[in-house]
């Protein structure tokens, strides 16, 4: 197998859409989409992806989704991250990020939020609206504290759900995710993130983590290493 020691793979998805990136030196080098459907089986998802990537190439870094967002998706993705991680990949790094927290890093970064301010970062899929709350600790962007767990919730009642932890609509910074922005039209100063927005993101991500500008004690407060899924509520038994 070829060891590429500054190749890393973005593996994205918290809808139906499935995103690629390939990173050469924390540089983002390529990307491609693919839609994922329910009716779709694994063994086309997984084709998509050997489509992508060689399997003679070892990566460095492996960035992956572990949710919240759709069962499905969540689901496959693990799936193939546990295949590679079997695959002798040995020395790679599997690092699983929480949307909601790359969502608000997003926020951050481009509008420097203050030391000790809150972000109410919300992602939608389908009709499910997850959020969690994060506080600025620290001047880097990646230094946010989760306030709270994930949760799924009406979007109807967000003051109220913030009045749990002392905080208004007012003053905090809301940041948003998703297909509709309709469902937060009625949120003063909400800001919008895209794809594009994420993958930036995860590639900054991927040059500090690279640089060792942060080390393992800081970047495991925002990533899952457990190829655990973050759904943000159970998958139905029906």
């Amino acid at each position: 197998m070829e060891n590429i020691n500054n190749n890393s793979l973005i593996v994205f998805g918290y809808s139906e859409t499935l995103t690629l990136g390939l990173l050469v030196n924390s540089k983002l080098d390529k990307v491609k989409e693919f839609s994922i459907l329910e009716e779709n089986n694994e063994d086309i998802f997984f084709k998509h992806i050997s489509n992508f990537i060689s399997n003679k190439v070892c990566f460095k870094n492996v960035f992956y989704s572990c949710g919240p967002g759709g069962f499905t998706i969540i689901r496959r993705i693990i799936s193939f991250v546990k295949a590679l991680k079997f695959n002798n990949y040995s020395k790679t790094k599997f690092i699983g990020l929480n949307h909601l927290f790359i969502i608000a890093c997003c926020l951050n970064h481009k509008y420097k939020i203050s030391d000790q301010e809150y972000i109410l970062s919300i992602l939608n899929h389908s009709k499910d609206n997850f959020v969690q709350i994060y506080q600025k600790k620290k001047k880097p962007f990646l230094f946010l504290e989760s306030l709270s767990d994930i949760k799924n919730i009406d979007l109807d009642v967000v003051d109220i759900y913030l009045e749990n932890f002392n905080l208004s609509i007012q003053n905090v910074h809301s940041v948003y995710l998703g297909l509709n922005p309709i469902y937060v039209s009625f949120i003063n100063n909400v800001q919008l993130v895209n794809k594009s927005e994420i993958l930036e993101m995860i590639t900054k991500i991927s040059d500090l983590i690279e640089n060792y500008k942060i080390s393992q004690t800081d970047y495991k407060h925002f990533v899952e290493e457990k190829l655990s899924p973050l759904y943000g509520k159970l998958p139905s038994t029906n």
